[in-house]
């Protein structure tokens, strides 16, 4: 546990530590990292044109706004209702692939993670934590990541 403790910074420290450049992967769907998309676009002036990959991203996907064009550059194999006008207005990428295949998009290096930004449980009594509701491609993204950045929220379920 002390391990973990000792790894354990805010949000504001967590985003301004992200490289500027690069891909970010972000957990799917429900697995959302809220708080720290938010803080994103609160230092979106560090990012210059920091690749996002998800696909169903549950919320607004403020980072995918008009604003933050210049920062963020959202890829997907998905369009939800939150990334259409991005996509229709060229402020995001399509590709079509099947779901099955996004995982080895990461570990083959086709789709390189420079930063894997994934929503986790908190730790059990033994220190493990659990993807909870997302556990999809979050997993071979965080083995695949350079640097992984967690959200550790009490709500999630440990599964």
């Amino acid at each position: 546990m002390n391990e973990i403790k000792n790894k354990i910074v805010t949000v504001e420290q967590a985003v301004a530590n992200m490289p500027k450049t690069g891909t970010a992967v972000f957990t799917h769907a429900a697995g959302m990292p809220v708080e720290i998309v938010k803080e994103m676009c609160k230092q979106s002036t560090k990012f210059n044109n920091l690749k996002v990959f998800h696909m169903l991203g549950l919320g607004d996907g403020d980072y995918m706004h008009e604003e933050y064009k210049n920062n963020f550059r959202h890829i997907t194999n998905f369009v939800g209702a939150n990334s259409r006008n991005a996509i229709i207005e060229n402020r995001a990428d399509f590709f079509p692939c099947y779901f099955h295949e996004v995982p080895s998009l990461f570990s083959n290096g086709e789709l390189p993670v420079d930063v894997a930004v994934i929503h986790i449980s908190y730790p059990n009594e033994e220190g493990y934590c659990s993807f909870g509701v997302s556990c999809d491609y979050t997993k071979p993204a965080a083995e695949n990541a350079k640097m992984v950045i967690a959200e550790m929220n009490k709500q999630m379920p440990f599964v």
